[in-house]
């Protein structure tokens, strides 16, 4: 999950226009996502382009599509059903929702009839492999005891559901105390998200408060001045912070997308990049950390497991594209998913190959050492990374430029080329990405403090930076703040650049 728990309901609109509308209100609110009921769109509007013009115009929202058997959809075969998820998926939807009984209409919601159950296995995995996030729901709107919502849940995630969402019916102060009960026992026996929310007046008035603070991974809101007994966004944010100020139920909403997000991080077991797999990790993102030295990797990504992060370290050698593609198969094949791609591999040929001497003397296996690991890891990654943020229509790539790309050296002359190149090649993702939500941005800075000698460097400020602050403008460039940048090179070099170093 990318924000947090609050999802509006957009149970109304029938034209994209409209549900575009409904998305803006609920983002203005401050809700962390949407629900939108695909089956209350007319008809005509269940096309490839309008999916695509609704799922890209989410700013700072996750979108969560469903399509039921009501509304306009009540013609529809489930094979007509789940072609339409399987097309909010390919267009950019975060989560998509599937029936438990797709397939098995007769059923009620949870079918147990093994062709149906087959069916609903090879959708799911046609979803996840578009990159989204697939929760199966069960309806029931009556009262369940807590051992049955239980073995529902269990059900869901059996078939391979990411999130496992029951609605049973809650009306009496008996039936809440049933639903805190089975609450409790999700959070202990599940083993994935889910989704605990009861209909009833009850259930809508006290229990979908509660459900933020217990474990529920999604309770659903309203607009404001709805008459429904279901809360709005302000009453919710409101109970929030008056009871857990520093919940992560609100933290999520202030820290935002790098909840439940998936970073592929080159160089990742020292300096910067290690740097970087802390800090994501500690803000809810899964991370595959990739570098050459396996000692140094495992040891770095026992410590953040230590911590509470989620992460996967690969040795790899970002010189071999089969490496590069390695790493991103082995994200796609744990989190079904990669947003951020950020490239801190690389080095000065001169220091790390020990032959500081003039360009004119450099071995050629130098300045090869120099050329792949700065620009050929960068573009190898970036290939075999951005087919499933293009999938998915959402990702950012950060390649780790240098002031260098701007001065000439005639020692690490390999160095400052590929920095350079890294400038242009950033304009080159852009281009391709635009169309797909999907951005790419170069970070060059100047000396920074990863190793004693680089306090010597001059900057018109009279220091080198420290690492965190080149890290926090990567974590600004990654994150929906910087939804328009885009093919730019941003320097972070204490004016360094103004005089070219001089």
């Amino acid at each position: 999950m990318k924000f947090g728990p609050l999802f509006g309901l957009s149970t109304t609109p029938t034209t994209i226009e409209e549900a575009i509308a409904d998305i803006r209100h609920f983002e203005d609110e401050g809700a962390h996502g949407v629900c939108l009921h695909l089956h209350i769109l007319k008809p005509e509007f269940w096309t490839e382009e309008n999916f695509h013009k609704l799922f890209s115009s989410a700013h700072r929202v996750e979108l969560y599509a469903c399509c039921y058997r009501n509304g306009g959809s009540t013609e529809l075969t489930d094979e007509e059903r789940a072609d339409i998820l399987l097309m909010a998926a390919r267009n950019g939807a975060d989560i998509v929702d599937v029936m438990g009984d797709i397939f098995d209409p007769t059923s009620g919601e949870l079918t147990e009839n093994d062709e149906a159950i087959g069916k609903q296995k090879a959708l799911i995995s046609q979803l996840k492999q578009s990159g989204v996030q697939v929760l199966m729901s069960c309806h029931v709107l009556s009262p369940l005891k807590a051992e049955e919502v239980v073995r529902i849940a269990s059900a869901l995630r059996d078939r391979g559901a990411n999130i496992a969402k029951i609605v049973p019916k809650c009306d009496t102060e008996a039936e809440l105390a049933e639903s805190r009960r089975a609450n409790d026992l999700l959070r202990e026996k599940l083993g994935i998200p889910f989704v605990h929310v009861c209909g009833g007046g009850m259930g809508k008035k006290i229990q979908r408060f509660e459900t933020v603070l217990t474990g529920g991974a999604i309770t659903f809101v309203r607009h404001e001045g709805t008459n429904d007994v279901q809360p709005r966004v302000s009453q919710v944010l409101a109970y929030l912070q008056s009871r857990t100020p520093w919940a992560a139920a609100v933290e999520r909403h202030n820290m935002g997308e790098f909840v439940g997000r998936v970073a592929v991080i080159t160089g990742a077991a020292s300096g910067m990049g290690l740097l970087a797999s802390r800090r994501l990790t500690a803000l809810g993102a899964s991370v595959v950390m990739v570098d050459i030295n396996q000692k140094v990797l495992d040891e770095k990504v026992k410590e953040i497991y230590s911590k509470g992060g989620m992460a996967y370290g690969l040795t790899a050698d970002v010189r071999k594209y089969e490496d590069a593609e390695k790493a991103a198969n082995k994200a796609l094949e744990l989190y079904g998913r990669i947003d951020f791609l950020l490239c801190f591999a690389g080095g000065n040929e001169a220091r790390c190959c020990n032959s500081v001497v003039k360009f004119y003397e450099q071995p050629v296996d130098v300045i090869n050492w120099g050329l792949e690991v700065n620009l050929h890891g960068p573009i190898y990654f970036s290939r075999a990374c951005m087919p499933a943020m293009i999938k998915q229509n959402r990702g950012v790539i950060v390649c780790l430029g240098s002031v260098s790309g701007v001065e000439a050296d005639a020692v690490g002359s390999m160095y400052g080329t590929s920095k350079s190149g890294l400038f242009y090649f950033v304009k080159c993702l852009a281009l391709a990405g635009a169309p797909h939500n999907v951005r790419a941005v170069c970070v060059a800075p100047g000396p920074v403090m990863t190793r004693p000698s680089m306090i010597g460097m001059h900057t018109p400020m009279n220091r080198a930076a420290e690492p965190i602050e080149v890290v926090n403008l990567i974590l600004y460039l990654c994150s929906d703040k910087a939804s328009f940048i885009s093919g730019s090179t941003h320097f972070i070099d204490g004016a360094r650049n103004t005089n070219f170093g001089k």
